[in-house]
């Protein structure tokens, strides 16, 4: 027992020896785990409070000039409408000014067209016209040289709101003279035939069917002229015209001249034709209803269309409404003019000028903008006879269901296709004072037509070589 545990010791010993005398390893070393550093301490954010706003300064708004109300003007107005129309227009007039608290028209009566271009034509001499005029259509070539009105197409080119494309061609033909606009085209019309249906009833004539050639004008002429108390002079007449140069005869004899196919002047109006064949022509004929067939008065009845005297009359359209109201829609029959070789009438009615006299162009204009306005025209063809200038105004519902209501005036736009403008040319004016003037005296005289014709157009010669 004793041998083992010897043994066992023995054992141990020498292990411990060998152990001992053994080579130690090398330790791989670990690195050590880091320790983060200690961060430095962050203070912690205080609570904000957010600042009490503070309203900014307010800035002044830059301040804007009021707009400055415009200067009241005052401004003439001439025109030649008498009567039932001139109360017509001078209305306008006065709405125009209720409605322009900036602008007052003062409209004056010049009187007809005749001593009205005297007038005005000796004004502008002294400086002393009107601001706007009411002009017959041809007196725009004698103004324009005067140099006395404003060219009317410069305002309309600077009217966005205008637009020329709605105003009849043959309106602006009117206001032209060498190519350019001068005037505004206010009212238009034509000739036509007016007759009493009632005179017709009586004289055994159809007061539905009107006379529709020279002929035939003569024949119902004769039939409803009447000496009712047989002292050799007739009591009522079949017709009557125009036939002093001072209230426009040439105006109708034109249509006559036209329709028997005649011309004014030459192409390049250097010579005047109206003495030609067609011209002495017209001129028997209205000798010829005077003297030859008695059937026309040198010296018309006053009223006598409307007092059932004569029965029918030449002229313009822009009767048509006081016609209505003197003679009543039952009574009053409305035709073509009757033809002659052709048909024709001529283009009448009136223009609008401004003149530089005028202290305001700008408020001249608007006015006249004003009473050409497709409204303003609408009523009055609608109260007058006058032809709508515009189009959009013929094919308004409102013209239409007038020409339904009223078919007379159906007339008016039926002849236009024959209806012929005066020319504008500088020696129209005066040279048809002296058409109108021959006109006369061959008819209250009886005399020969072509003596008469041929001395006033070897006057109006003279102005054409002028």
């Amino acid at each position: 027992m004793k041998k083992y545990a010897s043994l066992l010791l023995a054992l141990v010993l020498l292990s411990s020896l060998v152990l001992s005398c053994a080579p130690k390893p090398t330790a791989t070393p670990v690195p050590p785990t880091a320790v983060p550093a200690k961060p430095t301490a962050v203070p912690a954010k205080p609570t904000e409070v957010p600042p009490t706003p503070v309203p900014p300064t307010p800035v002044p708004p830059t301040p804007v000039p009021p707009t400055p109300e415009p200067e009241p003007v005052t401004l003439t107005m001439w025109h030649a409408y008498g009567g039932a129309t001139g109360e017509k227009f001078e209305a306008l007039v006065t709405e125009f000014n209720e409605t322009h608290p900036y602008i007052t028209i003062e409209p004056s009566y010049g009187g007809t067209l005749w001593t009205m271009r005297d007038k005005l034509l000796t004004a502008i001499a002294g400086d002393a016209g009107p601001d706007i005029c009411q002009i017959d259509q041809f007196w725009c070539p004698e103004l324009a040289e005067a140099d006395s009105i404003v060219k009317m197409w410069d305002f309309i080119e600077a009217d966005a709101g205008f637009d020329p494309e709605d105003v009849h061609e043959k309106a602006w033909e009117t206001g032209t003279y060498q190519g350019e606009v001068w005037t505004m085209p206010f009212s238009m019309s034509n000739v036509v035939l007016y007759y009493n249906k009632d005179m017709f009833k009586a004289a055994g004539l159809d007061p539905e069917k009107a006379p529709a050639t020279w002929d035939e004008l003569v024949e119902y002429a004769q039939a409803l002229t009447k000496d009712t108390d047989g002292d050799g002079t007739p009591d009522e007449w079949g017709l009557s015209l125009v036939l002093t140069a001072n209230f426009g005869c040439v105006y109708n004899w034109i249509a006559f001249l036209w329709q028997a196919g005649g011309e004014l002047f030459n192409e390049d109006f250097t010579k005047s034709t109206f003495n030609g064949p067609a011209g002495v022509e017209a001129t028997q004929f209205w000798v010829d209803l005077v003297h030859k067939y008695k059937v026309m008065p040198l010296a018309p009845p006053q009223k006598g269309f409307e007092n059932d005297l004569i029965a029918m009359t030449l002229a313009s359209t822009s009767g048509l409404g006081s016609r209505l109201a003197s003679l009543g829609p039952e009574k009053l029959g409305v035709a073509f003019m009757p033809k002659g070789k052709e048909y024709a009438t001529g283009v009448g009615g009136a223009n609008l000028a401004i003149f530089k006299s005028s202290p305001d162009y700008d408020a001249s204009y608007e006015f006249v903008k004003w009473m050409t306005s497709p409204e303003i025209n609408l009523r009055w063809s609608k109260s007058t006879g006058y032809l709508p200038l515009r189009e959009s105004v013929v094919t308004s519902d409102d013209y239409q269901a007038y020409l339904k209501s009223e078919p007379r005036a159906q007339v008016i736009i039926d002849q236009m296709p024959y209806a012929i403008v005066r020319p504008n040319i500088l020696a129209y004016a005066p040279g048809s004072r002296e058409m109108g003037l021959a006109v006369e005296e061959a008819v209250f005289g009886n005399l020969d037509p072509q003596t008469v014709l041929d001395a006033a157009a070897e006057k109006v010669d003279a102005m054409l070589a002028q």
